[in-house]
């Protein structure tokens, strides 16, 4: 595949798996740079790779839920959730300088900021029920993230054994664990965090600046209420996570079932493309994208938590119980 020589997009729809559904994109026919790895699970071909991906994309959805919706420079619409561990800024958490990024301008509000990291925050207005949905999700995260680590390596040996060096290197816990300190029992970590989006999510055509190299990413369209993978509302075309740098679209409406996808995220420019009329969310369905990272913001933060004592370290950690969530976080 070369760069901008096609008049009309390339589609990659349920037609392009028609003799296989796994498929290698280059930006040649001879291989030189791959652009992404992608694996289509049909909707009417269930097995048990199409179950165990349902279920997770159930319970991140679910999860999803239970959180803030999060701003992005990049994103145009829809919803986005962060699950898993995070950098940012806590009012009054401990005492220090910001380590990076922008703290409040106001510098009386200095004394109050400071760079921690932790878990993103469920929404305050849960109620009880609610709560204890999301503990109980949470504790099924260990046998996702197991799951997930067999189909990244699955993929790509590569991408499992980077992503699985920065997190020991950096000292982060895994998206499935519910300390900081888990990392250090953790035998195979493999993203700091998810982030789930869905109600016509769209974003600008961006590069990502994550740690890890590559990104997976699960997409289907969805039963909002349960989670569950479901027909597109329309086999039509022009909803789909999209590279324009080699206009090339993979389609969500015209590939009904469930995609993964294996990318240079950081090298190459992509975008999710919004909804035509006819695959917009509806009462009962949506669009379910999610994609598994290192977050560069807590890496910066991680290293700076290395360096200091243990209790002096667990000042700047924050967990559900204590993170504000009134306040709009940035991803």
């Amino acid at each position: 595949m070369t760069k901008n020589l096609k008049k009309q997009s390339f589609s990659i729809d349920s037609r392009t798996f028609s003799t296989s559904r796994d498929l290698i994109i280059t930006n040649t026919g001879s291989g030189k740079k791959v652009l992404f790895l992608v694996s289509f699970h049909p909707i009417e071909n269930r097995d048990s790779t199409y179950d165990q991906l349902a279920q997770l994309i159930e319970d991140l959805h679910l999860l999803a839920s239970h959180r803030s919706n999060l701003k992005n420079k990049d994103k145009i619409s829809g919803c986005m959730a962060g699950i898993g561990f995070r950098g940012g800024y806590e009012k009054g958490k401990t005492v220090g300088k910001p380590a990076d990024a922008n703290p409040p301008l106001n510098p009386f509000s200095l004394l109050f900021w400071f760079a921690t990291s932790g878990t993103y925050a469920v929404r305050k207005t849960l109620n009880p029920s609610q709560l204890e949905l999301d503990q109980s999700l949470q504790e099924k995260l260990p046998d996702h993230n197991r799951f997930i680590v067999d189909r990244i390596r699955r993929f790509s040996p590569e991408a499992y054994e980077g992503n699985k060096k920065a997190l020991e290197d950096f000292g982060i816990p895994s998206w499935s664990d519910k300390q900081w300190e888990s990392c250090k029992n953790d035998p195979e970590p493999i993203c700091s965090n998810v982030i789930v989006t869905s109600n016509d999510f769209s974003n600008k055509p961006h590069c990502d600046t994550d740690k890890n190299l590559f990104t997976y990413g699960i997409f289907s369209y969805i039963n909002r209420s349960t989670g569950t993978p479901t027909l597109p509302p329309s086999n039509t075309l022009g909803h789909g996570l999209r590279f324009p740098e080699y206009d090339c679209n993979i389609d969500f409406g015209s590939t009904p079932g469930i995609i993964e996808v294996l990318w240079k995220s950081n090298d190459i420019e992509h975008h999710t493309i919004g909804p035509p009329d006819k695959l917009k969310t509806t009462q009962s369905t949506t669009h379910h994208g999610c994609s598994f990272q290192i977050s560069h913001r807590l890496v910066s933060r991680a290293s700076s938590l290395s360096k200091l004592p243990h209790g002096k370290r667990k000042e700047r950690v924050m967990y559900q119980n204590e993170r504000s969530s009134k306040k709009s976080c940035k991803k």
